[in-house]
């Protein structure tokens, strides 16, 4: 069950004003608005019945702080539940706990199966294209050289070749 709860920040959030601005964490949030993610996986969750669910862009946010430091699904949780800056991101209030680890795969197996992480980081990109963070003025192309498998002789491809030379 989803629902849309208001964000009252405690007597302990005053805490938050520690955090420096130009913390990467801060910067992350003035330039991206994660609203979307909600509305975005609505449909994979129920309304009205079920328990209440952690909410999807607290558990993308999650899931952006996890890559940035490439950190496993319980180190994440240990290390945002310690970090204040961690936890401001999350949005949660420093008193709160955080979603057991179990919940970030379960959040990626059952909640991103409908909706892609490609749609999730194209909403991403285009909020950084409108705010003038990224710029697109040229094109990149990938030129990596593999080598194929169409020069190793094999019997099939040697009685083929010979075949062709005969007729």
């Amino acid at each position: 069950m989803l629902r849309n709860q208001s964000k009252q920040y405690s007597l302990y959030s005053i805490l938050y004003h520690k955090i420096p601005d130009n913390h990467i964490l801060k910067l992350i949030d003035q330039a991206v608005d994660f609203s979307f993610v909600n509305k975005l996986l609505e449909s994979s969750y129920c309304k009205y019945y079920g328990r209440p669910a952690k909410e999807p862009e607290m558990m993308i946010r999650l899931l952006i702080l996890q890559y940035l430091y490439n950190l496993s699904d319980e180190k994440i949780i240990e290390e945002t539940s310690l970090n204040l800056a961690s936890m401001w991101f999350v949005g949660l209030n420093p008193e709160e706990e955080l979603p057991h680890p179990s919940l970030l795969a379960k959040f990626r197996v059952h909640r991103l199966q409908e909706v892609t992480m490609d749609e999730i980081i194209k909403e991403v990109v285009k909020q950084c294209v409108e705010k003038g963070i990224i710029k697109g003025h040229s094109i990149s192309i990938d030129a990596t050289h593999t080598h194929a498998n169409t020069g190793k002789l094999v019997p099939e491809r040697v009685l083929k070749h010979l075949a062709k030379k005969k007729s």
